[in-house]
Formats: structure tokens, sequence, C-alpha cells
């Protein structure tokens, strides 16, 4: 089930960069105009991280899920109606799109902290990258499916279709969340000898099988946990990697039409391989890591290497610069990048490790907060640098100092993995 909503939920936010040539010709507007379009969702997906992380540890993971799935699949349907003459002018348009995008932001924020804090219910500490890392390919796997499927409907019916047909299946799964899912406590597919595998050691029976609300989390501990050196290490690492994914999910379609010249045609079919390769990349990432811890590797080295041998190799996507004149080259460049930043995407796991399960909510969010400013800087600089420049090079050389500083932060910075013990907290006088 994890996998199709984050398969849904990056469908609905690359949905905009597929139909944006078709958008920005009908309204008229400009590079830069498309770029804010873009990142408005990652400014409302950013304000609502806390306060969607503490709905999150209150209300819990399965109607709050289902609430957001609704909200956000709602706000992509009614993009739609953009392409319709009942909505008026060009800049009525406009905002009809800015405002369901910020919308999007808004019920999208608390989705991946519900995500970490599900896999932690369910999954012990030597299956969790593995699982996190199954369900995670769900965003690329669905978006490698999707795209050649909706160019070719966009083709026929318009740009309406696209958020139409995203949107309307959203809806859909919304329901079938509420209608199935069940944490391990509550779910009667989960017998006590299951209950007792999951528990790791008694850390499930302590914190998340507890009915969820009766945990609640201070603000002291949130201080105490963002002072520790390795959850900022992690979050700026988190940001590095999603730096060259939110390039995937906004300029990318459109660097292949104007930065390397193809048809919408060829764009639909060549666009699918990065994100097919990602996807085997984000799963090959979570079993490399399991794989080394349960041969006794530490912790934080089994994390180590996927995080940081990824983002290092995923730093040479600046060659593309090089290689322009061949389109075929470029594409191989780029899949090869997608896979190595997608088997270095365990941020959510290293976070996982060492926060207390109830804070995963509210925590997560802070993390969230940092990784994703990557989805306002990188639609604002690629514009910046094409405005400046006439091309993508600068932009691209952004991408790979920012993962390759990322590769060495987490090397560096992060010593170990060890879950934060609360009962450290100085006490109060």
């Amino acid at each position: 089930m994890l996998f199709i909503a984050v398969g849904i939920n990056y469908m609905d936010r690359v949905n905009l960069s597929i139909a944006s040539t078709a958008i920005q010709a009908d309204l008229g507007i400009s590079g830069v105009q498309l770029g804010w379009l873009m990142s408005a969702f990652t400014w409302a997906y950013l304000f609502a991280q806390i306060p969607g992380g503490w709905l999150l540890d209150r209300f819990g993971t399965q109607g709050f899920y289902a609430l957001l799935i609704l909200t956000w699949s709602a706000a992509t349907f009614a993009m739609g109606f953009g392409a319709l003459p009942i909505i008026g002018s060009a800049a009525a348009v406009f905002g009809l799109l800015l405002v369901c995008r910020l919308i999007l932001g808004l019920a999208q924020a608390p989705s991946f902290p519900a995500n970490a804090k599900i896999a932690a219910m369910w999954l012990p500490h030597h299956e969790r990258a593995r699982g996190i890392g199954t369900y995670s390919i769900g965003q690329y796997v669905v978006i490698a499916l999707m795209t050649p499927l909706l160019g070719y409907l966009m083709g026929i019916f318009g740009w309406s279709s696209v958020f139409f047909l995203t949107g309307g299946l959203g809806l859909v799964f919304a329901v079938y969340w509420w209608l199935r899912y069940r944490d391990p406590q509550n779910s009667r597919h989960a017998n006590q000898a299951e209950l007792d595998y999951i528990s790791d050691a008694g850390r499930f029976g302590q914190v998340v099988i507890a009915e969820e609300g009766k945990h609640k989390v201070s603000w002291a501990e949130v201080r105490f946990v963002m002072r520790h050196r390795r959850f900022w290490a992690i979050c700026f690492t988190h940001f590095a990697a999603t730096s060259i994914l939110y390039f995937f999910l906004t300029w990318f379609i459109i660097y292949l039409e104007q930065g390397l010249g193809l048809s919408t045609a060829s764009v639909g079919v060549l666009a699918s391989f990065p994100y097919l390769l990602a996807a085997v990349g984000v799963l090959f990432g979570g079993v490399l890591s399991d794989m080394l811890f349960k041969r006794r590797v530490s912790l934080v080295w089994s994390r180590k290497v996927p995080i940081v041998s990824g983002l290092a190799f995923s730093s040479l996507i600046f060659l593309c610069n090089f290689y322009e004149s061949s389109p075929t080259v470029v594409v191989v460049i780029l899949s090869l990048a997608f896979f190595a930043n997608a088997y270095s995407n365990l941020g959510w796991t290293a976070m996982s490790d060492i926060l207390p399960k109830k804070m995963i909510g509210t925590v997560g969010g802070v993390f969230n907060i940092c990784g994703n400013m990557a989805g306002i800087l990188t639609p604002i600089m690629f514009g910046l640098f094409i405005d400046m420049n006439g091309n993508f090079h600068g932009a691209m050389y952004y991408l790979s100092i920012v993962a390759f500083a990322g590769a060495l932060c987490f090397l560096f910075l992060v010593d170990n993995l060890d879950e934060i013990d609360l009962s450290a907290m100085p006490e109060r006088g």
C-alpha cells in the first residue's frame, strides 16, 4: 500500500512538469513564472511540515493519512479545470494552478513522516532499509509508467487530462487506504508471533504498539534531539540527495526539450529510462544496507556505504554539459546519476534509526523541511542559471557540487546511528 501511496504522491508532484510546456504556451507565462509555479508546492510543503507532523503524531496513520491523500488528490483533479473555458483569463488559470499547488504541498507535508512512522511500526532494524527502499521505488516506477501515457493523452485531450487522471486515481486510493490500512496492533493480519518479531528486542512494545496519541512530544525533547550534530548532518545529506531528485521532478522534461532539442514524442519515451533505473537504484540501496547490517557491519557503515557512494557517483551529472550534441549519451548519464542518487536515498532510514519512535512525526517534519528546501532552491537556481547563461551548464554544476558536499557531510559528520536516548536529557532545575 505504501508503494502505491508513494507513487501517487510523486506523480501528483511531477505531473505539472509533464504539462508545463503546454501550459506555458497557453498562458503565455515566462520561464521564471513557471519556476515559481513549480516551487509553490514546496513553499506550502515546508510550511506545513512541523504542524503536519504534530497532527500525525496526534491522530495516527489510518484516517489522517486517508484524509491527506483525499485532499491532495482533489487539488490535483481541480487543476484540470484550468484548461476549460469556465475559468476565463490566463491570470485566473494561473491563480487556480497556484492555489492548487499550494494545497497539494500542505496536504503532502506529513506524508513521508507518515511513511517512515509506518515503516518503524511494521519493520525491525534489519529489514527497515530494504522495506523503505521497496515502497520508495513506487515514486519512480509510477512516474516511469505514467509519463508516456500522460504525454499521449495530453496530445489527444489536452493538458487537463494529465490532472484529471492523476487526481482521480488518488481519490479512489484514498478510500481504499481508509478501508484497508491498520497499524500492527489493530491489524487482524498480524498475530502475536509477528508482533513479537517486529518488536526488535522490545522497542516496538515500549513506544510504537501503544495506542496512538498517548505519547505526547514535548518541545524540550525536540530541542534535545536537535542539539545532536548527526541530526543536522543527516538533514543536509537529505537536502543534497533531494536536490537532484527535484531536478527530475521539475526541470528534467524541459531540459530534454529545450536543452537537448528533443521532440515531445521522443521525450515521452526517453524520460522513462532514468526513472526506471532510479527504481532499481532505490531498491538496491535498501538491499545493500540491510545485507551489510546482517553481515555484522555496524549500523552506521551499513548506511554510509550506499549513501556516500551514491551521492558521490551522482555528482558526475555535470558530465551532461559535454555531450549535449549526443542526446543518447546524455540520457545514459542522467539515468546512471539518478540510479546512484536513488540508491543513496536512505535519509529517512537513517533518521528513523536515531529518532525515538514517538518523535518521528514531529522531528521528522523538521528533517523534511531541510531536505525539501531543495524543492525551492533547485527550480529557482535552474531558472537563474538559464536566464544568465542561456543554457543548463551552471545548473548542472550546482547539482554536482551539492551532491558531493552531501557525500562528504555524511561520511565525516555522522559518527553513529544509535537511537537518541531521551533519558539523557538534562533535568530542569
